[in-house]
């Protein structure tokens, strides 16, 4: 089977990668920088740099670029698409099937969106790494247009790429949830490492403090976008979060024990619910 990778930052090249050591695929790739298409070349994770001139070369198409960017490459290489099924990577999905749903079916593209529920710390190519995958979730959308063959296809190479499980929803339903599970997380990094404090924490942090300030680095002209992408569902979530650290200075502002401890608990039973939900162990109470 052959695949197509545009853009080989991160997530492209790691998908690259991963794709290349199953020996499934014959995998060809594109970057708009040329350095690295010679890495990815001299890696051995791609056969060759795609000729977008030439049509229907591929069965599948993954696009890992940014939202405004993956829209903007369909539109202008449909040729190039045509007879393969495509994906993109991003961590919005409503306004790329929005744009892109009735210019794919006049054009005879089959557009699935896609998210890899993976990622770094650190970005592009460099850093790229076919183990980004193992044991994570990869999450596909679905409409009136996507048929049952294309959608086991691409769920089959999740799953070869070392995914435990595939989740199919909505455009609607991703985005909901993810300004939840993935957007408010970095937001609320973010606002953590803007505390006088963080200048001072080495001596006096363990694993508390890294595992709230770790994914504050992350690439501000793509999160951008992708937080005003997602804007009603992301300010839906940041209300909730905000009445809810506001119910806790409200205690500690009245030296409410009773209310403090309660607040705790509701947190604690919460977790260990997910826990038990997940077969996880229960949390260490310590750093």
């Amino acid at each position: 089977m052959r695949v197509c990778v545009v853009g080989l930052g991160l997530i492209g090249g790691s998908l690259a990668k991963a794709l290349s050591k199953t020996k499934k695929y014959i995998v060809d790739g594109y970057d708009i920088n040329g350095e690295v298409c010679k890495k990815a070349l001299l890696s051995g994770c791609i056969n060759a740099v795609a000729d977008f001139n030439k049509g229907g070369q591929y069965d599948i198409v993954f696009i890992a670029l940014s939202p405004a960017l993956t829209t903007e490459f369909v539109k202008n290489n449909a040729h190039f698409l045509q007879g393969a099924i495509v994906s993109d990577v991003c961590g919005v999905k409503t306004p790329i099937i929005s744009a892109l749903k009735a210019f794919c079916k006049q054009n005879g593209i089959s557009f699935i969106g896609g998210h890899p529920m993976a990622g770094r710390e650190l970005n592009g190519f460099d850093n790229s790494t076919p183990d980004l995958f193992i044991n994570r979730y990869y999450i596909f959308t679905k409409d009136e247009n996507t048929t049952e063959a294309d959608l086991n296809l691409l769920k089959s190479l999740a799953l070869d790429i070392g995914c435990t499980d595939v989740t199919i929803t909505t455009p609607e339903r991703h985005d909901q949830m993810i300004a939840f599970t993935s957007q408010l997380p970095h937001i609320l990094a973010g606002t953590y490492m803007k505390s006088p404090s963080s200048e001072f924490h080495l001596g006096f942090s363990a694993g508390s403090y890294h595992d709230v300030s770790r994914v504050a680095s992350i690439d501000e002209n793509l999160w951008t976008q992708l937080f005003l992408s997602n804007r009603d569902s992301l300010l839906c979530e940041l209300d909730i979060f905000i009445e809810n650290i506001n119910n806790y200075r409200t205690a500690l502002n009245d030296n409410d024990a009773d209310r403090l401890k309660e607040l705790i608990k509701m947190g604690r039973i919460l977790k260990e619910r997910d826990l038990k939900q997940n077969g996880e162990e229960k949390p260490h109470n310590f750093g």
